[in-house]
């Protein structure tokens, strides 16, 4: 424990000192160790010149009689500490006309007139004395104010944990050892209840056993902003034990994470503190509080508090903060950054740069620190992992000089991956590290690198430099620099690969809501510039599944745009933009492990699954063992980890295309079906479990499917020649008819699983009234769960136009160039659409189009073909069947 003597503020470090409020409350240098005569005389004169009026107030008849009493016989001479709390707050409140002021000169005057143990006693008492206005805090002359009892808790603690309270605490911290002993004594009398508790062990903390007993029981955080009386506690705390006492409690809160509370906390609890720095952390605090936090967790001594910062080295403001801990603590960081830097995570590869270009500082620490064997092992295991440096010859001509402009502090050279040239046999040296860094902060998402510059990025390894890249970005975002967007985001567009494009992609999907929406913004534009089909991919998941409206909107505009660049429809390009993920010609995967192997499949969710060497169907893949070979085993069980991550991103998306593909009849050229789906590595597995249709010359159209080896078979399951010309799209079993029985049969035979309802999907029809009118009623009256009626909106529907109120009253979709609309009840609120929990359906109306009034008869039902029928009326009856039990 650091105690609360003045002399020991020091040992928190010096560049806090200009700031900081010490435990004892005062200010650097030391507080003076007795009352200043001054702030005594003016309190005195102060009180001399307001006693009528304080007099005024306590004989009011709305004062609290014993609080009155009090106040009067200390202006008449005769002094209690509870005399003294009531006439300081009626006095200040009458000078400052604000009930809300405090006057840390009362500390002054009450030591210097009556000794420290009676004016500790007086904040004791203080905060249960509250002094109110009828209209608020109006000055006492134009308005009579009462004095109130307190409310018992320390929300709005304006004295004990104000100016005048810290003060206090500042003489008893500089007292003699005789005026302490007197101020406990005094102060165990005035212990009763939980706010007079917390003010003694505020004004000693040194007290422990005080400590503790509010730790048992610590204060209630009950306002909007914070209560006082958290704020003292953290300023009381001296103990590790102190902290487990705390649980759950110990953690800051908004309002708490103030300078005067983090370094009063390490001052006080030293190494203790980094745990609940590390929660701190973790919550909710805002980019200054996180700064804050971290600063101070980067000045704590210690292993664990290292280990905390190494271990959030990829968090916001957390990095710049553990360059400044390197340099605080160099002999740790050499001896735990090997351990950090160790594993695949992120933050492991951050903490090897940190490492690395901490070596590059200080090169004699290798030989002087003393290492444990382990540390020393994971440092040769990281210097070893090194690739030499290239020779200057060998440096792309554009990187062997640079410009004016220096790498920031955030992206120093020796701190960034290394960046391999072709053949991976040596590296940049670090000069040209910083060189390429400088040539790419002239970056700009939707615009190419120079010519010189593009023949240098084409020179290196294009896996480092991708990765490199990343780096950049990662660590621009993690030094609290990303709240400008600039190149550090933009220079992706020109190091970056598919996996990058994957990266940007899964942050834009995932992105929460508006805050900071920029930043994934300005990601689809870098996307749009990567242009690969993995990288178009990335926009239309993000244009499909993001949650910001901004950014599924922006996603579409840019695939829009690479759409008509391509001269393709929004659908054409779907069909090209489907990744193959690495899959070999048949659609698999083989994963070696030396001694033995596996291979990988796909099911009708294309879920990956996994057969062994014997072709037995495992229910997953194992991890490596000891007899497998060390390096090609690890690499096949993370390819099979990142095939599983990277199709679940596109499954349902890919099935969901190509079952409104078959409901909207979609068609294709018998050339593009069979290079865009049967040949296609990963839609092979769809396309083989579904029942096509071929349409060609005028004859009736042919129904197939393809067989395991890509060939193509008819019902009877005779081989089917295929013409080149013609178009195929998926049946619906009304175009089916008769024969989905026998097609069925031929699915059940050969254990074939749908990706979707085809053979099975119930076919629907109007009645010869319903085809006849403009309105279905088959729904109207079901009362359905919001997120149901909502879920609508996956399939194609769409909320209408806002009426009253900003509600929307009904869904409405296009088929065949008519407007079907759903009516709903009570609606939806443009702000919070599923605010009610239940809808209950209406009438289902036709209309000619979107303009249209969908309540006149501009059209018919029976203007739908068949599908269009059956598939309307599947959607109403597949959504009344999720109706809310009466």
């Amino acid at each position: 424990m650091i105690t609360s003597r003045p002399e020991n503020v020091l040992a928190v470090p010096d560049a806090w000192l200009e700031d900081l409020l010490p435990r004892h409350g005062g200010r650097v240098p030391a507080p003076e160790t007795v009352p200043d005569q001054e702030a005594h005389a003016a309190v005195r004169d102060g009180l001399e010149a307001a006693e009528p009026l304080v007099r005024e107030v306590l004989e009011h008849r709305g004062t609290v009689p014993g609080l009155a009493e009090a106040g009067l016989a200390y202006l008449k001479g005769e002094a209690t500490p509870l005399g003294a709390a009531v006439v300081a707050r009626v006095e200040t409140m009458a000078r400052s006309r604000s009930r809300f002021a405090c006057d840390p000169g009362w500390a002054d005057h009450l030591a210097a007139e009556h000794g420290l143990a009676f004016a500790a006693c007086v904040f004791a008492e203080i905060e249960g004395i509250w002094v109110s206005g009828d209209g608020g805090p109006v000055g006492l002359e134009e308005q009579p104010a009462y004095v109130l009892e307190g409310t018992g808790d320390l929300d709005h603690a304006h004295w004990a944990a104000g100016r005048a309270g810290r003060r206090m605490r500042a003489f008893l911290a500089a007292a003699g050892e005789d005026d302490r002993t007197a101020a406990v004594q005094a102060l165990a009398g005035h212990r009763q209840g939980p706010v007079r508790r917390l003010v003694a062990a505020f004004l000693m903390p040194d007290r422990t056993d005080w400590v503790d007993d509010c730790c048992q029981d610590p204060p209630p955080r009950t306002s909007y902003y914070t209560s006082s009386g958290a704020k003292m506690l953290w300023w009381s705390l001296g103990t590790a034990e102190q902290v487990e006492r705390l649980g759950d409690w110990a953690v800051l809160q908004t309002g708490e994470r103030d300078p005067d509370v983090l370094y009063t906390l390490v001052d006080g609890l030293g190494e203790a503190a980094a745990p609940v720095l590390a929660r701190s952390l973790d919550g909710d605090a805002e980019p200054k509080e996180r700064r804050r936090i971290v600063d101070a967790l980067a000045r704590i001594p210690g292993d664990e508090a290292f280990r905390i910062m190494g271990g959030r080295l990829d968090a916001t403001h957390v990095l710049p903060a553990m360059e400044a801990m390197i340099d605080r603590f160099p002999v740790r960081a050499l001896r735990l950054l090997p351990e950090l830097g160790t594993g695949t995570a992120w933050r492991s590869s951050l903490a090897a740069g940190l490492l690395n270009a901490h070596l590059e500082a200080h090169p004699e620490l290798v030989s002087a620190a003393d290492l444990n064997p382990r540390a020393r092992e994971a440092l040769d295991a990281l210097q070893a992992a090194r690739t030499a440096e290239a020779p200057l010859d060998q440096v792309p001509a554009a990187l062997r000089k640079g410009g004016k402009n220096r790498a920031p502090a955030w992206a120093r050279p020796a701190a960034l991956p290394q960046v391999l040239l072709r053949g991976r046999e040596h590296a940049l040296p670090a000069a040209a590290t910083g060189h390429l860094v400088e040539a790419l902060s002239k970056a700009s998402p939707r615009r190419a690198p120079a010519q010189r510059l593009k023949d240098a990025l084409d020179a290196l390894d294009p896996w480092s430099l991708a990765e490199f890249g990343w780096s950049l970005f990662a660590r621009w975002r993690a030094s609290g620099e990303a709240t400008r967007i600039g190149w550090a985001l933009a220079q992706l567009g020109w190091t970056g690969d598919d996996e990058i494009a994957r990266r940007l992609g899964g942050m834009a999907r995932s992105w929460p809501g508006q805050n900071g929406i920029q930043l994934p913004l300005k990601a689809l534009d870098v996307l749009a510039g990567i242009g690969t089909d993995v990288a178009v991919m990335q926009l239309h998941l993000v244009a499909d599944k993001a949650r910001p409206k901004r950014l599924k909107k922006r996603a579409g505009q840019l695939l829009t745009e690479v759409a008509d660049e391509r001269g393709l429809t929004m659908d054409q390009l779907g069909d090209r933009i489907v990744p193959d993920f690495g899959l070999d010609a048949g659609g698999g995967m083989t994963l070696d492990y030396g001694p033995r192997t596996f291979t990988v499949g796909f099911d009708e969710q294309l879920r990956p699954v996994v057969f062994d060497g014997r072709g037995t169907l495992r229910k997953t893949l194992p991890k490596p063992g000891a007899k497998d070979d060390p390096e090609a085993a690890p690499a096949a069980y993370r390819a099979f980890t990142g095939l599983k991550k990277d199709v679940r991103t596109v499954a349902a998306d890919q099935i969901g295309r190509l079952e409104r593909a078959m409901a909207g009849q979609r068609r294709w050229t018998t050339g593009d079906f069979r290079r865009l789906f049967v040949r296609h590595p990963l839609l092979w597995h769809l396309v083989r479990r579904l029942v096509w249709l071929h349409d060609g010359d005028g004859a009736a159209p042919v129904a197939f499917r393809v067989a395991e080896d890509r060939t193509f078979a008819g019902v009877d399951d005779e081989a089917l020649p295929l013409p080149e010309s013609g178009e195929v799209r998926i049946a619906h079993p009304v175009h089916l008819g008769e024969s989905v029985a026998a097609w069925s049969e031929v699915f059940a035979d050969y254990e074939i699983l749908q990706p979707f309802p085809q053979l099975g999907r119930p076919v629907r029809a109007f009645t010869a009234e319903e085809a006849a009118g403009d309105r279905l009623d088959r729904v109207a009256g079901t009362v359905v769960g919001v997120g149901k009626v909502l879920g609508l909106e996956r399939r194609g529907w769409e909320r209408g136009t806002p009426q009253d109120a900003g509600v929307q009253h009904c869904l409405t979709r296009g088929v065949a160039g008519r407007t079907v609309v759903l009516d709903v009840s009570p609606g939806f609120p443009v702000m919070s659409p599923a605010e009610w929990p239940e809808q209950t359906l209406g009438a289902v109306w036709i209309a000619g189009s979107e303009a249209s009034d969908p309540h006149l008869a501009e059209a018919t039902f029976g203007e739908l073909d068949d599908v269009e029928a059956s598939e309307l009326l599947l959607t109403l009856h597949d959504l009344a069947a999720q109706a809310v039990p009466a």
